[in-house]
């Protein structure tokens, strides 16, 4: 099938593969290097949690994976395998950097990908996560449908720091930006620890193209319908636990005051995950996966010939229209 994306799709993206390379700032700015401390921190905390719930890990995907901190966390604190997957190039090249901050001796595969088109085969991860990166699309229900498809049976989808918008909330917030000065409604926002409610958080992004969408309660249904859902949690102060479905008191208030969305849904179709990773990357184009990386600096189809290329660890599999639009100096 031709991939044909609209403008703004392909706008949104461009920005999004756009992210800068740090580098070795990584290793001098402070703000920078406490940033990905506590999200590698943050994403072991979350590993504990989910292994108490049976959670397997091996293999993983991440989807939005940035400069590859959670991912790197994963693979350097368990003896797993897994992949670190962003369509930006650069944010991915970042991971040598994280790593040396981080003291990791193991990194993750990192392909930069779309979280449209991912190329691997059905029932190919035993879990699946992203955090901060569902609220990247207009409409993530795209997204968790891919997520389920290369999910393996038993395998479970996770996601963590979404938004979920209400009403109440696009009432209290208006349009008022981060950078207004702050009203006494936002003053004691900060007093309560609940700012973020008074003003659009995601304007600075928007500014640069990149999408920074707010779900309600409807949306994220959808998102998680195809799913045999095992937690939800809406809004971290108030910890309201619900599958957000049934029209009970926690599920009513979840969509009345919205919050940070944290949810665990569990594939109960498919296959079990049996063959190696490596095994199951496949051609975006004839969905083979006879892959060669004989080739210096690419990764070849044995089937098809198309190739994909290859800049330091990170391999870039796109779809044809969408490589020449986002990368086309360095399309093959």
């Amino acid at each position: 099938m031709t991939y044909k994306p609209s403008v703004q799709d392909v706008s949104a993206k461009r920005a999004e593969s756009q992210r800068p390379f740090h580098g070795k700032r990584i290793l001098k700015d402070q703000d920078l290097s406490s940033m990905h401390r506590e999200r590698a921190s943050a994403m072991l905390a979350d590993s504990e949690m989910l292994r108490q719930r049976n959670v397997s890990f091996d293999p993983f995907l991440e989807i939005g994976a940035g400069s590859v901190q959670r991912s790197a966390a994963l693979v350097n604190n368990y003896p797993i395998d897994g992949v670190a997957s962003d369509i930006s190039q650069n944010s991915l090249l970042d991971a040598p950097y994280v790593l040396s901050l981080l003291n990791y001796n193991h990194k993750p595969v990192l392909i930069c990908c779309d979280a449209h088109h991912l190329p691997f085969l059905p029932n190919s991860f035993q879990f699946v996560f992203a955090y901060q990166a569902l609220h990247h699309f207009e409409n993530p229900v795209p997204i968790a449908i891919e997520s389920y498809r290369v999910l393996g049976k038993g395998g479970h989808f996770f996601f963590n720091e979404e938004p979920m918008d209400s009403s109440f909330r696009r009432l209290l917030r208006r349009k008022r930006m981060l950078s207004h000065p702050p009203t006494r409604l936002q003053k004691l926002g900060y007093r309560l620890g609940v700012e973020k409610v008074f003003w659009d958080d995601g304007a600075l992004e928007r500014s640069l193209g990149i999408t920074e969408a707010r779900f309600d309660i409807d949306l994220w249904r959808e998102v998680l319908r195809p799913f045999t859902i095992v937690d939800i949690e809406v809004n971290r102060r108030l910890q309201l636990h619900s599958d957000l479905q049934r029209p009970v008191l926690n599920s009513v208030l979840a969509g009345f005051i919205g919050g940070n969305v944290k949810g665990l849904g569990l594939k109960t179709e498919g296959e079990v995950v049996s063959e190696a990773l490596r095994k199951r990357l496949m051609c975006l184009d004839c969905s083979s996966t006879r892959l060669s990386h004989l080739k210096e600096n690419q990764v070849v189809c044995g089937n098809c010939n198309r190739k994909y290329p290859k800049t330091g660890d990170v391999v870039r599999m796109l779809p044809r229209e969408l490589e020449a639009q986002l990368y086309p100096e360095h399309s093959v």
